[in-house]
């Protein structure tokens, strides 16, 4: 990787960076789904890769930028719970909240196996959210 390439990339993190700062829904949202990786007091492959995939696909993250997000994610998100997160989305259309919990349950169901701590988070956060656990099993309308 050229000088050039280099600064290319550590700007793009940067913006990144940035955008998930600016967007408190999103931050929110990542740190709910960050939670559901270590829900069960291990980050598996799995659960990782299924959060790298989220990121790209449903938040527009690439994947050489979520180290740092993390990384933001670690230091914003420390006295921040997943009640707080899921307070950001009160007002949210129902079909938003529906696909955080989706994505939450994809997460925990990316390993093969849902540990009761996973579904006690993916609880909490359908009830902080005026949900039931119902809805994060429903299929998103076509």
């Amino acid at each position: 990787m050229s000088f050039v390439d280099s600064i290319k990339s550590l700007l793009q993190q940067e913006n990144t960076v940035r955008r998930v700062a600016d967007d408190e829904q999103l931050t929110a949202e990542l740190i709910l789904l960050v939670r559901m990786m270590f829900a069960d007091g291990q980050m598996t492959p799995e659960e990782l890769e299924k959060f790298k995939e989220i990121c790209a696909t449903r938040c527009d993250i690439p994947p050489e930028d979520i180290p740092e997000v993390v990384k933001f994610l670690a230091e914003f998100g420390y006295e921040t719970t997943a009640e707080n997160a899921a307070g950001m989305f009160v007002d949210m259309d129902v079909e938003r909240k529906r696909a955080i919990l989706r994505r939450m349950v994809r997460i925990a169901n990316s390993d093969d196996h849902l540990d009761p701590r996973e579904s006690l988070l993916i609880q909490k956060t359908a009830d902080s959210l005026g949900l039931t656990m119902m809805d994060a099993f429903a299929k998103p309308p076509e």
